[in-house]
């Protein structure tokens, strides 16, 4: 124990809504943990300024209780709460594009979704044909471009699904940052919201669905301007299939959002609505425990105290929200990929069955070319993964 202060990074203190404790979290990254109401009271002692050993005596007479402090400090610190010395000072500042994220998520903003879409749905009902579907993918008989389409077009759209993450954090004064990750060994854009759980539970919603409220506007636009360019007789240019063609595949990415258990969008509005802090971990022991319990190996049960009691009852109730993912999955199988593969291996016959001189008889080879790549490429990526997960498994622990 020591007679000093100590030094904290900026820490929010946030009661729980249901009373069932306080959230103390870090404003500059994902760092929080759920404390009960005397050891958040404690934690606050010493963030403002009271020696630990000072911070002990006050608990003691405060609630009647002793505190080991020596624990409690290393639970700080492995928390990341505890700033020590020669790490850079904090920056408490503003984050930038404040006014940007204020901006884009104003009531005007809305007004312009809210008509975009309408108007969308009634281009629909004018003309059924801009409705997207699994054919627009096909702007041209090229299956080569189809598919640098599909693969980079995509990519400014993902771009701004996640970025609209960001500046709706930022909005909030949340240092929320845009990165990139791995998912199922693809490369993919990723938000860092941190200090989301540092603000009241109502102002985190939107930062959570601004990306779906983004593809929203994307789909309902490109819809728009297919529909604005359509031929007099009905016919599409090339500008209006290449905007359906981008619009299916982020209607595509936003049915996989209800894909509960891979944590999507759709997932922290149900953990921010029924007041979870872990609640995918909680719902995964549960029935990982069911079917252990079900093989007669109570050896390999998960411990479920290390999760809060509504934890575990949200969990209870979430778990068939795999079983819901599993549903929109096999549908987007079976209404989506499967009509893409039947109509690409269709082309595909046609280019190959030509004569090697006419150009889309190469164009299919360097279609298949590429995807034999990107599986190779994958194999590999799993494989190594896999092997040095094997290799660290075997390293013996400290």
């Amino acid at each position: 124990m020591t007679d000093a202060s100590l030094s904290f990074h900026p820490l929010s203190f946030l009661p729980d809504r249901k009373g069932a404790g306080v959230v103390v979290g870090r404003k500059d990254s994902e760092s929080f943990a759920v404390l009960d109401t005397d050891d958040a009271a404690l934690l606050e002692r010493m963030v403002g300024g009271m020696p630990p050993d000072r911070a002990a005596a006050w608990y003691e007479s405060e609630f009647g209780l002793s505190v080991d402090m020596a624990d409690f400090l290393a639970t700080l610190d492995e928390l990341g709460f505890l700033r020590h010395s020669g790490e850079p000072a904090d920056d408490l500042g503003p984050p930038r594009l404040v006014w940007l994220g204020q901006a884009l998520f104003s009531r005007p903003a809305f007004a312009v979704l809210g008509v975009a879409v309408v108007v969308w749905l009634l281009a629909i009902r004018a003309d059924p044909g801009i409705v997207p579907n699994p054919r627009q993918v096909f702007f041209t008989n090229s299956l080569l471009l189809v598919q640098l389409l599909v693969l980079f077009g995509q990519l400014p759209w993902i771009g701004l699904h996640e970025a609209c993450h960001v500046l709706a954090g930022r909005r909030l004064g949340l240092r929320s940052q845009l990165g990139v990750g791995v998912r199922m060994y693809f490369l993919v854009f990723e938000t860092r919201m941190n200090g989301l759980l540092t603000v009241p539970h109502q102002k985190r919603y939107l930062p959570i669905l601004a990306g779906l409220l983004m593809d929203t506007f994307a789909i309902s636009s490109l819809g728009l301007i297919a529909f604005a360019l359509r031929n007099p007789d009905g016919s599409e240019p090339l500008i209006g299939r290449i905007a359906l063609a981008m619009a299916f595949p982020i209607l595509v990415r936003f049915a996989y959002q209800f894909l509960l258990f891979l944590q999507t969008d759709i997932y922290f509005v149900v953990a921010t609505a029924t007041g979870t802090y872990d609640l995918h971990a909680a719902a995964q022991a549960l029935i990982r425990n069911q079917v252990w319990k079900l093989l007669g190996r109570s050896d390999k049960l998960i411990d479920e105290d290390q999760w809060t009691a509504r934890d575990l009852r949200a969990a209870r109730r979430y778990a068939p929200g795999y079983l819901v993912g599993a549903s929109v999955m096999i549908a987007i199988g079976v209404l989506v990929i499967v009509p893409i593969l039947r109509h690409i291996g269709h082309l595909a016959v046609i280019a190959l069955n030509s004569s090697p001189l006419h150009v889309r008889f190469w164009d299919t080879l360097l279609f298949i070319a590429l995807n034999l790549i990107q599986f190779a490429m994958l194999g590999f990526v799993a494989i190594r993964q896999r092997l040095l997960s094997r290799r660290t498994a075997r390293q013996p622990r400290p």
